[in-house]
């Protein structure tokens, strides 16, 4: 590569810890502020002035909200990873090439989601539990929601691409775009019009379109490191590569929605729809919690994958014990502050929380979910890194075993030993199981990518001596 690229991609500096954690400040604040602000659009202002049945009737169809956000990351994550490949090998053209089809891409499949979704609206609402209580409220809020799954998308495909193109600070500013948006409209819809769930649903498209454009204005210019160029062709294999890439995190999100679907049930037997908003405001919470991890993970992901491009192991073993180091002191941090400020965070949602008929179980769902904090943060940057190192496979191994096996298997069984309580351990518990298998699995390659005490990197090796290697290892 010209020493002039690699002076002009910032992903490829030689970071120190904190000049990387500096990188990845506004990537860490992009997703805490956009949690924070999804939070309070269909949690807060739904739950407060509307009620915990619209609470409830919006959140019954989150498993379709998973697989949505499972198709996001087969072109947010994986298309990114392939253009930082891309720019690591010296090809920004291809790099920008990657980014537009994708692009386009992600549109076309977010116009066939929405006909689907709507076509099939009441059958899927009824499958996932909907019921004369929750269905009216249900069935408009999908009407509306699902219209805008086109720009939902492309706004997360060019969101993703941010801190690829050496400039995270922007998706803090997409990000707080988004949850401006959302939350003026949430107080002139809900609050002043009173047009409940509904209003959540509009205010919710406005900011996802505001997101969208406020992407197209980024990339149309060129002086950025990623921008739109002419993609000429190859849409079906870049977008097969990039799906293969993210494939992994669409499994987590298949996954995902295939166990709430399963806690959504339990609960309704043994809780009623009581227990659908309490454990939403637990999900909410802990997701809070996860996202300034979530957020460095997908800022550090191009780093690492830019790296592993450039075939530079030493850089790549520094930048992985970065990770250590963040993820030890960060959760450690976090888990003991959300303990501390259980009563705090669930007031946010339950003004008279005396009075709830879901504080009580709301609470202790909280406290034993808290404890998964760092076991979910390590998950989610060791399957991250291994989707950076072209290695989507043994993230796609955690992610099925961590959202599908563990998980379910918890939700079966334990709530048969341990009633309501079981609910709540189930997801810690299968925690504790994935942590243990991405703990492996890391181990196992530390001679592949060089982050070893023995700092062999097969993997990263010249072309003719990995073909070799790998084959021998096989």
């Amino acid at each position: 590569m010209a020493k002039n690229d690699e002076r002009k991609a910032r992903i490829g500096q030689d970071f120190s810890f904190w000049q990387l954690i500096w990188f990845c400040v506004p990537a860490i604040m992009t997703n805490l502020v956009t949690s924070m602000f999804r939070t309070l659009d269909d949690g807060l202002f739904v739950s407060r002035f509307v009620g915990e049945t619209a609470l409830a009737s919006i959140k019954i169809i989150t498993p379709v909200n998973s697989i949505l956000m499972g198709f996001s990351h087969l072109f947010s994550i994986g298309a990114s990873t392939l253009s930082a490949h891309k720019m690591g090998e010296g090809d920004r053209e291809e790099a920008n090439r990657i980014f537009t089809r994708v692009v386009v891409s992600a549109g076309v499949v977010g116009l066939l989601f929405s006909a689907v979704v709507l076509i099939f609206e009441k059958p899927i609402l009824l499958f996932l539990g909907a019921d004369e209580t929750t269905m009216p409220i249900a069935m408009t809020y999908t009407k509306i929601i699902y219209s805008d799954a086109a720009p939902h998308l492309i706004g997360l495909c060019l969101s993703s691409y941010y801190s690829t193109a050496g400039k995270p600070v922007m998706g803090l500013v997409s990000s707080f775009l988004n949850g401006a948006m959302n939350i003026i409209f949430d107080i002139i819809l809900i609050v002043w019009l009173k047009m409940g769930a509904d209003g959540a649903a509009y205010s919710t498209i406005f900011g996802e379109i505001a997101v969208m454009l406020l992407g197209f204005v980024f990339y149309a210019f060129k002086k950025h490191e990623i921008h739109f160029t002419k993609p000429k062709g190859k849409y079906i294999e870049t977008t097969w590569k990039a799906w293969q890439a993210g494939f992994s995190q669409f499994i987590s999100s298949l996954s995902i929605s295939v166990t709430h679907y399963v806690t959504n049930m339990t609960l309704i037997a043994m809780l009623g729809s009581n227990g659908i908003a309490a454990n939403s405001i637990i999900n909410d919470l802990r997701i809070l919690l996860n996202t300034a991890f979530v957020g460095y993970a997908g800022c550090v992901g191009p780093v690492i994958a830019y790296n592993f491009g450039n075939k530079n192991p030493k850089r790549l073993k520094r930048i992985l014990g970065y990770n250590l180091r963040f993820w030890f002191f960060g959760t450690l941090t976090l888990t003991i502050l959300g303990q501390l400020l259980r009563r705090q965070l669930i007031s946010i949602f339950l003004p008279n929380p005396e009075t709830s008929a879901i504080y009580d179980m709301t609470m202790e769902g909280l406290t034993i979910e808290y404890f998964a904090v760092p076991l979910s943060a390590a998950c989610i940057l060791v399957m991250r890194m291994f989707v950076a190192l072209g290695a989507p496979k043994y993230a796609a191994v955690m992610s099925t075993m961590r959202n599908f096996v563990f998980r379910l298997i918890m939700l079966l069984v334990l709530p048969r030993l341990f009633g309501e309580v079981g609910v709540w351990l189930a997801f810690p518990v299968a925690e504790l199981f994935s942590f243990a298998v991405a703990a492996a699995l890391v181990y196992l390659n530390r001679d592949n990518y060089g982050y070893g005490k023995s700092g062999i990197a097969y993997l990263m090796q010249p072309d003719s001596l990995a073909n070799t290697t790998v084959e021998a290892d096989e």
